[in-house]
């Protein structure tokens, strides 16, 4: 739990610290989305029945604006839409690299909100279920942007 702990803090730090320093911003960022992926594959849960508070409403902009700052040339890119699938006419999407990281921060920061506030319980099950329905697809198409980039 302390190492899951350790990555979702820095991760979020990416997106709530304007003055972060990293050697690497990049690369500190892939080993991160790696680190909290091996993390998120590990991790067994179940349901906190407690009925707790809900957590804070994020201000998007304003995480987006210090993920910009801190990653002004990450872009757009394309992904192929069901790409598990061999298709002739395969439809590209449209992605956006700083809204990808920019929703891994916004869920990590509501996990963290829930470890801190409810219970080790309910914050694991919640990531499990962000990552499971959002993150999950926002960090693999972050990584492959990034590898796909520095060719």
């Amino acid at each position: 739990m302390s190492k899951l702990k350790e990555l979702i803090d820095r991760i979020v730090e990416f997106g709530t610290n304007e003055k972060l320093e990293s050697e690497n911003k990049t690369l500190e960022i892939k080993r991160l989305l790696v680190g909290i992926y091996a993390e998120y594959l590990k991790v067994e849960t179940k349901f906190d029945e407690t009925d707790y508070e809900e957590p804070i409403s994020l201000d998007y902009d304003g995480i987006r604006s210090i993920v910009t700052e801190h990653f002004p040339d990450f872009g757009w890119y394309h992904s192929v839409w069901e790409s598990h699938k061999i298709n002739d006419d395969a439809d590209l999407v449209t992605e956006d690299s700083i809204d990808d990281l920019t929703d891994i921060i916004k869920d990590l920061i509501e996990v963290q909100w829930r470890l801190e506030n409810n219970s080790e319980e309910d914050g694991l099950y919640q990531f499990v279920f962000l990552m499971k329905n959002h993150s999950e697809q926002h960090l693999v198409n972050l990584l492959k942007y990034l590898k796909d980039k520095d060719e």
